[in-house]
C-alpha cells in the first residue's frame, strides 16, 4: 500500500529551522521517530536543507533547542541551493551514491568550458560580415564579448539540460519572418549542437547540468529503497526539476516528510489556482511565473497533494502580516477579489506596526541609515539583527559605516572576485600598466592598500604624495614610465632654475614650488621601484591570453610584494582566489591561446575571473550580519534590514538571452527571462513576515 505523502510548512513569520527541529524531536515530522528520548537516534535521520549556511546553522541551534550539552546529530546535507546550482552532493555522496558518481565522467565546466565556448564564439563572429561596406557588425568580434557570450551560451546550455529540452527543437524554431539576427544565432547554435558533444568526448566530461542532475536522480533512486531512519527535506521550493523529483520522492517514503518554506495557506482556493494558469479558450489566464508561490505549486502538483494536504508546524506570529502579504501579492488575475476586504478587512495597522520604510536621498544616505537601524539593535542585549540586499556596494557602504564605529559585521554575501580587493588591485595593475600610465588609473594603483613595492605598507606615502603634486596634477606627462621621469627631470630643472634666481616655467606660487630635493629624491626612487615591477608588461604586442595573464600575474607579485618578498595581493580569501584564477588560467593555456591586444587584455581579463563569488571567514558570535538573497533563506534574527528594494536591483533588471528571443525560449518551453529575474520573492516575502523588533 501506497504511503500517502508528508507535506508541511512553517509559516513565514516562524523562525525556520528551530521550528523544524523541534518538529523532527517530538515526532510530528515522522511518527513513531523516538529522537526525544533517545539521544542517539537522531544518528538514524537525514536531513536536506537547500545551503550549506543552513546546514551550519541547524547544527548550531540542535543543542540549543535540545537543551543539552552534547548530541549525535543527524546527517545534515546541502541539496544545493536551486537558483545557483550549487549541489553538493558530489561532495556529500556516501554509499549508492557514490558509487554512482564514481561512474560518471567528470563535469566540463569552470573557466575551461567558458574558454572553449570563447574559441567558438571566435570562430563564427569573425565569419559573420556586415552586409553593406561600413555597416556596423551584428556580433562584437573582440576576445571580452566572446568571453560575455560564451557564459550565455554556457547558461542556455544549462537551462536546455535542466528543463529537459532537446537540441533536436531547434530545428525549425526561427521562422523567416523574425530578424536576421536570430537566424544567425540559430546557425551557431546548429554548430555547438554538432560540434560540442565531440569536444565532451574528446575531454572525457560531461555538461555540469547533466552531471548534477544524474546524481540528484541517482539519489532519489536510493532514497526509493531506503529502508532506514527518517529522511527530511526542508526548505526548498523545488525550482529545478531534478530537485523537485528528489524531493517528491522523500515525501511518499514511508519514514520522509517534506518542509516547505512559508507556503501560502490563506489565499483563496480559485486564486490559488490561477497561479497556475488557465488555458480554456476566452478565459484563458497565463500563468504567473513571477509570483512567489510558484514554484511550491508546481512542487505540491508534482509530489500529488493538494494544499490542503499540507499541515503547518509552528505558530504564525500575532501580527498576521503573511495575510497581508498573501492579498498584496495576489495573481492578476483574481485582484477582482480584493472588494471582498471591505467584508472581512485587513488589519493593516497591527501587520506594519514594526514595519518602517526609509526613502534615502542618495547612496550614502541609504547606508548610513541602514548602519544606524543595524547598530541601534546592538543596544538591546543579545538582540540580533541583518541586513538582506543583492546590492554588493550597498553592503560594502554599510560594512565601512559600521567600521567607523568598530562593530563587527559577519558579511556572507560574498563578491564577485573581480569586485574584490585584491581584484580591483590586479585589475587597476593591467589597466595602469596597459593605459600607458594614465594619471587616474596610476594613482589608484599606487594608493591601492595592497601596494608594496618592496616595503611595508604605507611605507611609500611620502614618494606618492611627492610625485603626484609633481608630475600627476596639471598637464599629463608622456605616455609610459619613461613620461614620467622625463616630467619629473624636467620639473628638477625649472625648480633649480626658480631657486637661482633665472627665468623658469615655474611660477614661485605653483605648489610645485614647495617641493624639496628630498621629495623629489623619494619620488625618483620610488618611479626605478615601478619601472621595474611593470616591466613583464612593457611593450608587449597582441599575444595569448595565457601568456598575457601570466606576464600579468608577474606584476601584480612584484607590485604587492614587501620587504620579505610576500605578496600581499594573494593572501586572505579574495588573494587565495585571485591566485588560483591565475593557476586555473595558466593550466587552460591551450584553451586560452587566442591572440589579445594591449587595449584589450584589461576588459578579457575582468571578464574571464568574473564567475567566482569570494566570501570572506564566517565570523562566529556576531550579533549583525549581513546576507545575499540565497544566505538568508532559512535564517532567523530579530530585526530585518531589507536594502536596495529598487527596480533594476531587486527585482533584477531582466537579462534578455543573446542567443534566443523571448518568443523562442517560450515555444521550447524554457524559462522566461521574468522568471529568473522573480526568482528571489520567497526570499522576499519570508524576510517581510519576520520579525523587526
Amino acid at each position: 500500500m501506497a504511503t500517502a505523502p508528508r507535506v508541511f510548512t512553517i509559516p513565514a513569520s516562524a523562525p525556520f529551522v528551530p521550528t523544524l527541529i523541534r518538529a523532527l524531536l517530538d515526532g510530528t515530522l515522522v511518527g513513531g521517530f523516538p529522537a526525544a528520548r533517545d539521544p542517539l537516534a537522531l544518528a538514524d535521520a537525514t536531513l536536506y536543507l537547500p545551503t550549506r549556511r543552513a546546514c551550519r546553522l541547524a547544527r548550531d541551534l540542535f543543542l540549543d533547542v535540545t537543551k543539552q550539552s552534547a548530541a549525535i546529530l543527524p546527517r545534515i546535507v546541502a541539496i544545493g541551493d536551486v537558483d545557483e546550482d550549487e549541489i553538493a552532493f558530489a561532495e556529500a555522496a556516501t554509499g549508492a551514491l557514490a558509487a554512482d558518481a564514481l561512474a560518471l565522467p567528470p563535469a566540463l565546466g569552470g573557466l575551461e568550458r567558458r574558454l572553449k565556448l570563447a574559441q567558438l564564439v571566435l570562430k563564427w563572429a569573425a565569419r559573420i560580415a556586415p552586409e553593406e561596406r561600413g555597416e556596423a557588425a551584428l556580433v562584437a568580434n573582440t576576445p571580452a564579448s566572446a568571453l560575455a557570450l560564451a557564459d550565455d551560451l554556457a547558461r542556455l546550455m544549462d537551462d536546455m539540460t535542466t528543463r529537459g529540452v532537446a537540441w533536436d527543437e531547434l530545428d525549425g524554431l526561427v521562422p523567416e519572418t523574425l530578424d536576421r539576427y536570430w537566424q544567425i544565432t540559430l546557425g551557431f547554435l546548429q554548430i555547438v549542437r554538432e560540434n560540442w558533444p565531440k569536444i565532451l568526448t574528446d575531454r572525457g566530461a560531461i555538461e555540469p547540468a547533466a552531471r548534477r542532475d544524474a546524481l540528484i536522480k541517482a539519489e532519489a533512486a536510493r532514497l526509493s529503497a531506503h529502508t532506514g531512519g527518517p529522511v527530511i527535506a526542508a526548505g526548498s521550493t523545488g525550482s529545478m526539476p531534478a530537485t523537485a523529483e528528489l524531493i517528491a520522492a522523500i515525501a511518499r517514503l514511508a519514514h520522509g516528510a517534506v518542509v516547505l518554506p512559508g507556503l501560502d495557506l490563506a489565499l483563496d482556493g480559485q486564486s490559488w489556482d490561477l497561479i497556475e494558469g488557465r488555458g480554456d479558450g476566452a478565459a484563458r489566464v497565463a500563468p504567473a511565473v513571477e509570483h512567489p508561490q510558484f514554484a511550491m505549486q508546481a512542487l505540491l502538483r508534482r509530489i500529488g497533494i493538494a494544499r490542503e494536504q499540507v499541515a503547518a508546524l509552528g505558530a504564525a506570529a500575532a501580527h498576521d502580516r503573511e495575510r497581508y502579504i498573501s492579498e498584496a501579492l495576489r495573481p492578476a488575475a483574481a485582484t477582482e477579489r480584493w472588494q471582498r476586504l471591505a467584508d472581512v478587512p485587513l488589519r493593516i495597522e497591527r501587520a506594519l506596526e514594526t514595519v518602517a520604510v526609509i526613502e534615502a536621498a542618495n547612496a550614502e544616505e541609504e547606508a548610513l541609515a541602514i548602519a544606524i537601524s543595524l547598530r541601534e539593535a546592538l543596544e538591546t542585549p543579545h538582540k540580533t539583527a541583518a541586513l538582506i540586499t543583492p546590492d554588493r556596494a550597498l553592503a560594502r557602504r554599510v560594512l565601512a559605516a559600521l567600521e567607523r564605529w568598530q562593530v563587527a559585521v559577519d558579511d556572507s554575501g560574498g563578491d564577485a572576485l573581480a569586485d574584490t580587493s585584491a581584484g580591483r588591485f590586479a585589475r587597476l595593475a593591467a589597466e595602469a600598466a596597459l593605459g600607458e600610465l594614465a594619471p587616474v588609473a596610476l594613482l589608484a594603483l599606487i594608493k591601492h592598500p595592497l601596494a608594496r613595492l618592496g616595503a611595508a605598507a604605507g611605507a611609500h606615502t611620502r614618494a606618492i604624495a611627492a610625485l603626484e603634486r609633481a608630475v600627476l596634477r596639471g598637464p599629463r606627462p608622456r605616455p609610459g614610465i619613461g613620461g614620467l621621469a622625463h616630467a619629473l627631470t624636467a620639473l628638477r630643472a625649472e625648480l633649480a632654475k626658480l631657486r637661482r634666481g633665472e627665468a623658469s616655467d615655474l611660477h614661485p606660487s605653483d605648489p610645485r614650488a614647495s617641493l624639496s630635493a628630498a621629495d623629489l629624491d623619494a619620488a625618483d626612487a620610488f618611479i626605478a621601484r615601478l619601472r621595474t615591477a611593470l616591466a613583464p608588461l612593457d611593450g608587449l604586442t597582441t599575444t595569448p591570453f595565457a601568456e598575457f595573464a601570466a606576464q600579468h600575474r608577474r606584476v601584480i607579485a612584484a607590485l604587492s610584494a614587501d620587504a620579505t618578498g610576500t605578496s600581499a595581493a594573494f593572501l586572505g580569501p579574495d588573494g587565495v582566489a585571485l591566485d588560483a584564477a591565475f593557476e586555473e588560467i595558466a593550466r587552460r593555456a591551450a584553451d586560452a591561446d587566442f591572440a589579445v591586444a594591449p587595449a584589450d587584455y584589461a576588459d578579457v581579463f575582468r571578464t574571464a575571473i568574473s564567475g567566482p563569488t569570494v566570501r570572506e571567514r564566517e565570523l562566529r558570535g556576531t550579533r549583525l550580519r549581513i546576507y545575499g538573497r540565497l544566505e538568508a533563506r532559512l535564517q532567523s534574527v530579530d530585526r530585518v534590514v531589507l536594502g536596495g528594494l529598487v527596480e533594476g536591483v531587486w527585482p533584477p533588471e531582466m537579462r534578455s538571452d543573446p542567443w534566443l528571443s523571448r518568443p523562442m525560449r517560450h515555444v521550447l518551453g524554457l524559462d522566461l527571462p521574468e522568471r529568473r529575474a522573480c526568482r528571489s520573492p520567497p526570499t522576499t516575502s519570508r524576510r517581510r513576515s519576520a520579525p523587526t523588533r
